[in-house]
């Protein structure tokens, strides 16, 4: 696969709670090396109407686990931005719905924004997953 250009967007993520229709059980093992990008769930765009949604795996989180209801840091990377051009348009301070199929589990304040490449290389992943420990 030819590198092609993407974001890296740091996010304070609030986990929705169960009782309010989130997750009913923890994201495990979202931070460190050998979790990266195994998380894919979708994300809602601002401006995008309810259930629109698109791809972003996360980096990593700044915790193991992540419980519904948790407030956490997260770094997602959007895969298709060729085809959803609308995320060039983000901007710091608006907020991703984030999806696992049509259940809204978090909501995602973007706090950074950054060029980044796909696939993206180790040394990379390394820089940027420093942002989830402050």
């Amino acid at each position: 696969m030819d590198p092609v250009s993407t974001l890296a967007i740091g996010l304070n993520l609030h986990m929705v709670p169960a009782a309010e229709g989130g997750r009913q059980s923890p994201i495990l093992n979202g931070e460190g090396p050998g979790s990266r990008f195994g998380y894919k769930p979708n994300w809602g765009l601002p401006g995008w109407d309810d259930g629109q949604q698109t791809a972003a795996p996360v980096l990593g989180f700044s915790r193991p686990s992540v419980y519904p209801g948790d407030d956490v840091r997260a770094i997602i990377v959007p895969l298709f931005i060729a085809n959803v051009p609308e995320w060039r348009d983000v901007q710091l301070g608006q907020v991703l719905r984030m999806y696992e199929g049509s259940r809204i589990c978090g909501l995602g304040t973007m706090m950074s924004i950054q060029s980044v490449i796909w696939p993206m290389p180790l040394g990379d992943q390394e820089r940027i997953a420093g942002w989830l420990v402050g």
